[in-house]
């Protein structure tokens, strides 16, 4: 399995999308700090909601180019059928896809962070205990939201072997549902079920106020439950897909 995430690493850092992404990240987080820290009032405060705010952009194009890259190529070139009959179980090969997601994801995100922190000793600010901590509580839950919305496309992606399929289950996640459920707010009717504080979006963002109001319990609680329902939920279900597909070798 190792040799496999290795294979899968060359080839996914070879394509263009990747670094794409790379410097769409660099420009979106720096581009948002420099304009951000210039026009607020108060600096330090400017550059914690800049650094906050652009890492949500980072996540769905990020995502996207993700899904596109470990799977679409794979079930489009019918690649995955050649390594499961060169003796690759269907559990491992499942389980490699996610892990080469997890990996890119989490490295992205980690440059991210490194260029967040090089702009605050670079601009010289001194952001308090509380902004820091509103920072890396951002990019967790963004972290984890993105994780989600592969996770599921990626089931998508083992069940169909279709491409577009998986790529709208991941739009659905990070952008048609959030959407839908703001028009859920302003019905009367449908508001009282609270249909929005269940989803991903609304748990996340709940997750991350807990965290910063200190009531970690009540945080671990929301994370473990979008990660048993959304991550662990999903690689369970395309593990058994998968192993039940007919592959035509």
């Amino acid at each position: 399995m190792r040799n496999l995430i290795k294979a899968d690493m060359q080839r996914i850092l070879r394509k263009k999308s990747i670094w794409l992404a790379f410097i769409f990240m660099v420009a979106i987080v720096a581009g948002e700090i420099l304009y951000k820290v210039n026009v607020a009032p108060d600096r330090n405060l400017g550059f914690a909601v800049a650094a906050s705010d652009s890492i949500g952009y980072v996540g769905l194009v990020l995502g996207i180019i993700l899904v596109l890259n470990i799977y679409a190529d794979d079930f489009k070139a019918s690649t995955y059928i050649n390594i499961v009959g060169h003796g690759i179980s269907r559990l491992k090969y499942t389980i490699t896809k996610y892990l080469d997601a997890a990996i890119i994801l989490v490295g992205i995100y980690a440059c991210a962070g490194v260029l967040v922190f090089g702009l605050q000793v670079g601009l010289g600010m001194a952001l308090s205990s509380l902004e820091i901590s509103f920072i890396f509580w951002r990019f967790m839950s963004e972290i984890i939201f993105a994780a989600a919305g592969i996770s599921v496309a990626s089931l998508c992606f083992f069940i169909t072997e279709n491409s577009a399929i998986g790529v709208l289950a991941f739009l659905g996640i990070e952008l048609v549902i959030p959407v839908a459920l703001e028009f859920v707010r302003t019905n009367p009717t449908v508001v009282k079920y609270h249909l929005d504080r269940i989803y991903l979006n609304d748990v996340c963002s709940s997750m991350l106020s807990d965290f910063l109001m200190k009531q970690t319990g009540a945080g671990l609680l929301k994370l473990i439950l979008v990660i048993a329902v959304y991550v662990i939920a999903a690689i369970v279900g395309s593990i058994i897909f998968f192993r039940k597909k007919e592959l035509d070798f």
